[in-house]
């Protein structure tokens, strides 16, 4: 990639970061001009800047003004670029496979979960999103409507984390054998083992690849 591009989308990540979603608009499509894909744009660009958002939020080193400030910006660069990576899967109505996602019972945030969505989306799944402050409840009448082939579960807060771990024995106790993963700031790979939890994925574009590899294991 030449020094040029590379510059465009180090000043994409920056906007995420301070949260311009004015100016941002104009960058991702100056992007695009110069030839960019949408995938360049969205993996080295606007996830790279949202990354160092949840760093620093979880650091405390900003606060959720601030990431509700690059949220806004993300969206604003998406709405231009979400057009382009969702790939037209309407000659295989059924997708790779469908995937259901929700953030667990007491948690509002839905920045990573949405990056999910965004992510499976560009790649053929077919999404289900059911919100935030889902409730296991919800989480169970969702998979008994739906069928999903995949249900992804998200948490921001370590103090939601008993919801998650909840409704992730729940499902596992009423759909024997659907495959569930998780993720989240405070979620690792052995919290994910510990909760009986298919798989985990640290960010989005692991989250795709995860279900890729749970699905061809169970087919």
């Amino acid at each position: 990639m030449d020094k040029s591009k590379s510059e465009i989308l180090d000043q994409i990540s920056e906007l995420i970061i301070t949260g311009n979603y004015k100016l941002i608009v104009e960058i991702t499509q100056k992007a695009l001009d110069n030839d960019l894909s949408s995938d360049e744009i969205l993996n080295s660009g606007l996830l790279k800047g949202m990354e160092i958002v949840g760093i620093k939020f979880r650091d405390g080193l900003i606060f959720l003004p601030e990431v509700l400030m690059s949220a806004r910006a993300f969206k604003a660069a998406m709405n231009i670029i979400e057009p382009l990576l969702i790939k037209d899967t309407k000659s295989n109505k059924s997708g790779i496979g469908k995937v259901l996602l929700g953030t667990v019972k007491g948690d509002i945030h839905d920045i990573g979960k949405n990056l999910v969505g965004i992510m499976l989306k560009g790649n053929g799944f077919n999404v289900v999103d059911i919100g935030v402050d889902t409730s296991t409840e919800k989480f169970i009448d969702a998979v008994d409507k739906e069928c999903p082939d995949i249900v992804g579960l998200s948490a921001m807060l370590t103090t939601t984390m008993i919801s998650m771990q909840k409704t992730v024995q729940a499902l596992k106790e009423k759909f024997q054998n659907k495959i569930i993963i998780v993720g989240g700031a405070p979620v690792s790979q052995s919290f994910a083992d510990e909760i009986g939890a298919n798989g985990y994925a640290k960010n989005a574009i692991e989250a795709v690849e995860l279900c890729k590899k749970l699905l061809a294991i169970k087919n």
